[in-house]
């Protein structure tokens, strides 16, 4: 808020109860609409303002998304978007600072110029076609009945 230039007492007041990760409910001190711009994406965004300790600042939720056509993707920290044609939004690259590293996955902290060892994946025949479901019916049931011949030309 100090950043914006704005004070509580100029934010317009709601009886609004937002419910935090913890379970626990907390008052919004007030509202502000702000004209949020993210690389080529510009959008009137209004926000609930609560005073809490976190490791973001703002939290951009389910109708923020489907309002503006997003395609998020946690795993890859980025989102996508249509405006001309398709527009990739990165997200940081270090996101966390190292008091809060411990919570995170160690990817994020893996250098992307440092290739890593690929193994090629080698699979070899073994001779034999895999016989199509209907026709494995087949053949269970003949074992069954006690003739252990299968039924079917798909096993030569």
């Amino acid at each position: 808020m100090i950043k914006l230039g704005i004070t509580v007492d100029e934010l317009p007041q709601r009886r609004l109860m937002i419910q935090g990760f913890n379970q626990g409910g907390q008052r919004a001190m007030g509202m502000i609409r702000i004209e949020l711009v993210i690389g080529d994406l510009k959008s009137n965004t209004l926000f609930h303002v609560i005073d809490a300790k976190t490791s973001y600042n703002l939290l951009l939720g389910r109708p923020w998304v489907r309002e503006n056509e997003i395609v998020p993707s946690t795993l890859h920290q980025c989102f996508k978007f249509y405006r001309g044609g398709v527009k990739k939004i990165l997200g940081d690259v270090k996101p966390f600072t190292e008091a809060e590293s411990y919570f995170t996955d160690p990817k994020f902290y893996i250098d992307e110029d440092v290739a890593s060892e690929v193994i090629p994946i080698e699979v070899h025949s073994t001779g034999q076609a895999i016989p199509r479901k209907d026709e494995q019916s087949k053949c269970l049931s003949a074992e069954e009945n006690g003739d252990n011949k299968p039924k079917s030309t798909a096993f030569g």
